[in-house]
């Protein structure tokens, strides 16, 4: 009877020890050894915020400069395109000096066959046939007479091309050489005289004032300076697209424009324009408008210049999004074995200056909350947002610091940094698509077309910010404008 009774007052003690040691575990967890602790067969640990201190949300002031994209346009104009322009521009009558008193001599020229053309380098070669009419007055001392005079001649012009930095076109055109198709005649007491000698005094005579209407007609067929300051005005515009199913707005600020001299070569003249330019993304219903509008610049004139396009925009990654992705991988998921496991119930994001803080709530052996410190990255071959160097902040007087240490850290570490991502290939797709039907493949005048694509993205800057990262984009590509 002495030896039951002391065996149920040994077995009690132990109930009471075992009972007063789950009380010390929630009470006073810091002061107990890790294998005393972990020798304890407790059901769960409960963390309260005296156990496991939140790491501090503090941040870096947040300073954006657009960073200025470079737009290079590659331009081709097909020369029979010119061609066609021209012989419409000249056809019928091209030449009218209705006036004889001023210099005793009228004269009328018509464009009898189209115009053909060729560019070598920078000067433009053409030939105009012509058809000629002139009357001719001559003194005969005490009167005068007034004689006409039928022709039809060939004439070789050559005309160089330029820009003024006001974006005029500054041409100017040299008669070189000209071949009577048929030779000039004059009527006199009823027959047709030859007058070759007198018509080659005339065409001398009016050599510039025919050199200067080419170059006025020129300039009025091509008013490069209207056409570029609509150009310019129209890029200030907010341009809108659906892509992907989300409605997207660019708003370009442009501030500088250049281009390389117009040269000629195998049927073609070719030059690039370059442009500098702000650029704005923005997703959403509202049209965002533009920022205040500027005029166009003067233009600059380089030698040569690359033919790649080189866009930066900045785009978020708010924190709403991120706790969804992360949501997604991990709730659910269980980390440590047996009755140490635990399973993860939320995540949610916050910064500290630029680490990423990751909270965990958790439910099994501990319930609570644990955190974990990371730095954002680009993974290029996936194009996406990842994170690395997840860490737990060990504070070694922390008996739950390592426990989270000991069971769980590598299989966070290890989910969290090869299987979170915040794909950015959508937002690319987004920018490459909107390229697609606002920009590539357009006719933005007639006969004036523009091509081009997308190639490479790539992330200059990641700032953790109050609402999530903000993300530098840098994307590259290339385009083409032709005239044909």
């Amino acid at each position: 009877t002495m030896q039951k009774l002391l065996s149920i007052i040994i077995l009690s003690f132990c109930i009471l020890q075992s009972a007063y040691a789950r009380k010390e575990v929630v009470d006073d967890i810091n002061d107990l050894p890790l294998d005393t602790l972990l020798s304890v067969k407790v059901d769960s640990l409960e963390i309260d915020s005296t156990t496991i201190e939140a790491p501090e949300e503090v941040y870096d002031k947040f300073y954006y400069i657009p960073r200025t994209s470079t737009i290079h346009i590659p331009m081709s104009i097909n020369i029979p395109l010119i061609e066609r322009r021209l012989n419409e521009a000249f056809s019928g009558l091209i030449y009218n000096d209705s006036i004889i008193d001023d210099d005793d001599l009228k004269l009328k020229a018509w464009k009898t066959r189209n115009i053909k053309l060729k560019y070598q380098a920078d000067t433009l070669f053409y030939t105009i046939p012509v058809k000629i009419w002139a009357e001719k007055r001559f003194d005969l001392g005490i009167t005068t007479t007034d004689k006409e005079l039928n022709a039809e001649i060939e004439i070789d012009f050559q005309t160089t091309i330029n820009f003024s930095k006001d974006w005029k076109l500054l041409t100017h055109t040299t008669i070189l050489d000209y071949r009577w198709l048929s030779k000039p005649t004059i009527k006199i007491l009823g027959m047709n005289m030859s007058i070759s000698f007198l018509a080659d005094q005339l065409i001398a005579s009016n050599r510039n004032d025919f050199n200067k209407e080419i170059d006025k007609a020129l300039n009025e067929q091509i008013p490069l300076a209207d056409y570029m300051a609509e150009i310019w005005m129209s890029m200030q515009e907010p341009i809108s697209t659906n892509a992907s199913g989300y409605q997207i707005w660019i708003v370009a600020s442009p501030e500088n424009i250049y281009c390389t001299p117009l040269l000629g070569d195998l049927g073609k003249l070719t030059t690039t324009l370059g442009i500098k330019t702000k650029l704005d993304l923005f997703v959403g219903n509202q049209n965002p408008g533009s920022r205040r509008k500027t005029k166009l610049p003067p233009l600059k004139m380089y030698s040569n210049c690359m033919d790649t396009i080189d866009i930066g925009v900045l785009t978020d990654l708010p924190y709403e999004l991120m706790d969804s992705v992360a949501m997604d991988l991990l709730k659910g998921t269980t980390f440590g074995e047996g009755r140490h496991s635990i399973s993860v119930d939320t995540i949610f994001f916050y910064g500290k200056k630029d680490k990423l803080v990751i909270g965990l709530g958790v439910s099994g052996f501990i319930n609570g909350k644990i955190y974990l410190e990371s730095v954002p990255y680009f993974d290029k071959e996936n194009v996406s947002i990842k994170v690395t160097d997840v860490d737990y902040k060990l504070d070694t007087r922390n008996v739950l610091a390592k426990i989270v240490n000991l069971f769980y850290k590598k299989k966070l570490k290890e989910k969290l940094e090869n299987e979170f991502e915040l794909p950015l290939r959508t937002e690319f797709e987004m920018i490459k698509e909107f390229g697609r039907n606002s920009i590539f493949d357009t006719e933005i005048f007639p006969d004036i077309k523009i091509n081009g694509r997308l190639d490479d993205i790539g992330v200059e800057r990641i700032q953790i910010t109050p609402i999530g990262l903000k993300v530098s984009l840098d994307i590259n590509g290339k385009l083409r404008l032709s005239v044909d």
